[in-house]
């Protein structure tokens, strides 16, 4: 018996010594090279090559069966569609569909291997428009946790100068520029993707295979990291425990981030983001006033918002994202006994009132009016003239707020939805511009980072005036931002919401404010939708961060105008914050920005001592006793270009022929300003015929 027992503990050792041995092998590199892959007929951008390796990558490698579960790893970039993983004839996983490059997990099961040639395929069956990039990829002869965890890491978030610690947003990248595999999973106080950790108390601990990391903390838009990232250089074994700091360098008082648009998976049924891991990325971004506004149902945060320790971090709002087959629209705060209104209405004639029937709802917000849904687009050419703001197919423009801003699906243009904007403020419409982050997602799509920061008392989070909020909506008291936020100031006093009235010169003070890691380019003002100042922007530094301030005087025009002020600058790529790519592409081309703007301060200019719209001038002197185009033209001269194309408009639906021989001629004599409304009418018209529309 004895010499079986020593046998059996000889057998031992060598299986533990063959185990190590094993697990010392090196990685087995399947590919070092970057594969561009493709589905669909056309080139997705233009950042990609022309020519691609197809829908299908089919590589042979030589490997030994697997007795135990091995890890696979892959490099890959741009994945919008879904792409399957398939080793030897088994599948193993998807791609994530994620436009950021990322170091892909899966696990092989046992068996999944065979002695000798061994093939793997990425492939997808979508025929819709997909260039990705894969590679390296490699197998590693552990377990995939065990593979992510060769060294361990833990890392606090403090907040200067307090030095406490503070909900945070973790960005952990590799050498090759990619989010790295990361040995933890979402809990308590985590919430975790490739390459991406958010902390809901500042504290996180987390594996990493071994290798060089770049980590950048951060807490929103208002924060940046105090001196450089951390740097990493992890060996197999380590432990390693390191504190960062984050300051609040863009300073908002007296405004309240407010993400008009989250979502969650546990309620909506699509994107990634538990309710659990929602509450802990609202807190670790900074969103003070979070609505929560899944699809068609009512939810509520508020208990899971207590249970996570968050609820201190933020005020929440019961919402619905209201999504019809003609428009999504956000609606808030909502009386949690209320019914979920009837999401089959499509006439806006009735739903929009229906939505603003529902107990205790104040704003009604017509979302990503330039996405198609369900084969409908509001602010289609087919539906919609843009010059004018005028909507032709008899839905009732009544929502009181739109957005302008998406970061979770952005426009080609990202100015296309502002121009919207004011076209409808030109109708006569007093509609709030709105930013949000529309996400669905943990990380994909950060949320809170398109967002309106609202005029509120914000001393207390936890304790934010929901009725106070609301009603500065609806005023429009409101700043738009994604990457920027701009202030406007007129005659010192007045800001967005206001009306500015009295007599003499109007004083224009524009401020941008931005953390280091944003840039901001150029700042313009708008009147009635027109530009009337435009400035480049040197980007000057000062102890509370970056800001730009400028100061415009102009004469008090003889007419009503609104104003606003919009400031732009170049996209983020940075993988700690990086924007989206357009949602609905126009083609293969395009730059992104980050964008922030204000709403809209009403200047009294005729000192009635109330607001007139273009639209409303315009119908004033075409409803005069003579409005023919020859009378018309000398009587517009006195507004500006909006008041001009809403004069075009208005003779347009009586029946005028605005392309006849003799009006072209009698507009060629009109004065430049006329004739510029006219051609942005005309365009927009003749936009709208060629959609198909029923003008």
């Amino acid at each position: 018996m004895k010499l079986i027992m020593r046998i059996g503990v000889l057998l031992v050792g060598a299986i533990a010594q063959i185990g190590e041995l094993v697990y010392a092998e090196p990685p087995l590199v399947v590919s070092e090279e970057r594969h561009h892959l493709r589905s669909g007929d056309e080139r997705e951008w233009t950042s990609f090559p022309e020519k691609s390796e197809g829908d299908l990558l089919a590589l042979k490698f030589e490997a030994k069966k697997n007795l135990q579960e091995h890890a696979l790893f892959i490099r890959h970039r741009d994945v919008r569609q879904v792409w399957n993983v398939v080793v030897n004839g088994k599948q193993v996983g998807k791609l994530r569909q994620d436009e950021n490059p990322m170091i892909g997990s899966w696990a092989l099961p046992p068996g999944t291997l065979t002695d000798g040639e061994n093939r793997l395929e990425i492939s997808t069956k979508s025929k819709n428009n997909d260039d990705i990039e894969v590679g390296p990829i490699r197998l590693i002869n552990r377990p995939v946790q065990e593979a992510k965890s060769e060294a361990t890491v833990e890392i606090t978030v403090n907040e200067a100068p307090s030095g406490k610690p503070i909900p945070a947003r973790l960005t952990i990248v590799d050498e090759s520029g990619a989010l790295a595999a990361v040995g933890a999973k979402s809990g308590a106080q985590l919430a975790v993707r490739t390459g991406v950790i958010y902390t809901g108390d500042g504290l996180a601990t987390f594996g990493l295979p071994a290798g060089r990391y770049q980590v950048v903390a951060g807490h929103g838009f208002e924060y940046e990291m105090e001196g450089s990232p951390l740097e990493l250089n992890l060996r197999e074994g380590d432990s390693t425990k390191v504190e960062c700091s984050i300051r609040r360098t863009v300073k908002t008082p007296g405004l309240v981030a407010c993400d008009t648009h989250v979502h969650t998976v546990t309620y909506s049924g699509h994107g990634d983001a538990t309710i659990d891991e929602r509450m802990i990325t609202l807190a670790a971004e900074g969103i003070e006033l979070p609505i929560a506004t899944d699809h068609n149902t009512h939810t509520n945060y508020e208990p899971a918002s207590r249970q996570s320790g968050m609820r201190r971090h933020f005020t929440p709002v019961i919402g619905n994202e209201v999504t019809t087959k003609h428009g999504h629209f956000n609606i808030f705060p909502i009386d949690p006994a209320a019914p979920v209104p009837d999401h089959g209405v499509t006439e806006w004639s009735k739903l929009i009132p229906s939505l603003f029937k529902t107990p205790n709802v104040q704003i009604v917000i017509l979302n990503h009016g330039r996405d198609r849904h369900a084969g409908f687009r509001p602010f289609e050419p087919e539906n919609f003239n843009e010059a004018v703001g005028w909507n032709f197919v008899g839905d009732e423009i009544a929502f009181n707020a739109m957005e302008v801003v998406n970061s979770a699906a952005p426009q080609t243009d990202p100015f296309e939805l502002f121009r919207d904007w004011m076209s409808l403020l030109n109708r006569g419409y007093r509609i709030t511009p709105i930013g949000s982050s529309d996400s669905h997602d943990v990380n994909r799509y950060i949320v809170g980072q398109g967002r309106t920061y609202v005029e509120c008392d914000d001393n207390d989070p936890a304790r934010i005036d929901v009725a106070a909020a609301c009603r500065s909506l609806r005023e429009g008291r409101v700043r738009v931002s994604c990457g920027l936020l701009v202030d406007l100031k007129v005659n010192s006093q007045h800001g967005p919401g206001d009306l500015v009235t009295g007599n003499g010169k109007l004083q224009f003070d524009v401020q941008v404010k931005r953390p280091k890691w944003t840039t901001a380019t150029h700042v313009a003002l708008f009147a009635n939708g027109v530009r009337i100042r435009r400035e480049n922007l040197q980007g000057q530094s000062d102890s509370d961060g970056s800001t730009d301030d400028l100061r415009w005087t102009i004469d008090r025009p003889a007419h009503d105008v609104f104003v606003t002020a919009l400031a732009w600058g170049p996209r983020i790529e940075n993988l700690a914050w990086p924007l989206g790519q357009p949602y609905q592409a126009d083609g293969p081309d395009w730059t992104g920005n980050v964008i922030g703007l204000t709403g809209a301060v009403w200047i009294d200019g005729d000192g009635d001592g109330k607001f007139t719209s273009a639209f409303e001038y315009a119908k004033r002197e075409v409803t005069a006793k003579d409005a023919s185009i020859s009378k018309l033209l000398p009587r517009l001269a006195k507004f500006d270009e909006s008041v001009a194309a809403q004069g075009a408009s208005l003779l347009h639906e009586a029946g005028a022929d605005l392309e006849s021989e003799s009006n072209t001629r009698l507009l060629k004599s009109a004065t430049p300003h006329v004739r510029a409304g006219f051609k942005k009418y005309l365009e927009a018209w003749d936009k709208c015929r060629r959609a198909g529309a029923n003008l």
